[in-house]
């Protein structure tokens, strides 16, 4: 066997392996798992999306969402709180590659320019007004009047403007600030329908809502 051909093996078995390590070992471990049964009431976990919050999905990736929010509650193995995700209180739990089995495509995510949004649905406030629709809107349309130095881009092409006809709508977003000058008093700043869609993504996202077996859990502190 000359040199050419040893070159050649030894390119096609480095090939081989990568192709085996990135490819056909995830697809066995990861490539058939199946939703997690309750034996006792039969729901599985995760929860499928309805079809507004899975078209609401197609406008979060179109507007690059992704580019600047996670959906990955890291577990980082610290004693008692599971790491500042879990302090944050982002989720109770880190997800996993089980919690994403519902998803069409995962927007895992790589940076946190804004909070990471996997439980984004599932959160809470004592405000509350804060992470309901109405708010879910308000953040969309003017980001930096509901959360003060946010470096979100306002969303405004997914809102319009128009005459009140008879009664204000409930969906009427709440403008405050500078924005609610240019409003005249017979005009209302409502979501379109793309709007509507991205907010039930956002509220559907709850990844930490439902257990799992092969979930890690913060240990418990101890004196």
């Amino acid at each position: 066997m000359n040199r050419m051909s040893v070159l050649v093996l030894g390119i096609m078995a480095c090939f081989l392996t990568s192709w085996v390590g990135l490819a056909v070992t995830p697809y066995y471990q990861l490539g058939q798992l199946l939703p997690d049964t309750d034996d006792a009431t039969g729901e599985q976990a995760p929860p499928g999306f309805s079809g507004r919050a899975e078209q609401g999905r197609a406008v979060y990736a179109a507007n690059g969402c992704v580019s600047c929010h996670t959906q990955q509650v890291r577990f980082e193995g610290v004693p008692a709180t599971g790491g500042p995700d879990i302090e944050r209180e982002w989720g109770e739990r880190s997800t996993v590659a089980r919690d994403y089995l519902r998803d069409t495509a995962a927007y895992v995510g790589s940076q946190r320019v804004g909070p990471d949004l996997a439980n984004i649905g599932s959160r809470k406030s004592p405000d509350s007004y804060k992470y309901t629709t109405a708010w879910h809107y308000q953040h969309l349309y003017q980001p930096q009047v509901v959360t003060p130095g946010s470096a979100m881009p306002p969303m405004r092409f997914l809102f319009e403007k128009r005459k009140i006809a008879g009664q204000r709508s409930h969906e009427a977003v709440k403008v405050e600030g500078e924005d609610a000058k240019c409003l005249h008093s017979d005009e209302e700043i409502v979501p379109t329908e793309q709007a509507r869609q991205l907010v039930a993504y956002l509220q559907s996202l709850k990844r930490s809502s439902y257990p799992l077996p092969e979930v890690p859990t913060a240990p418990a502190a101890t004196e």
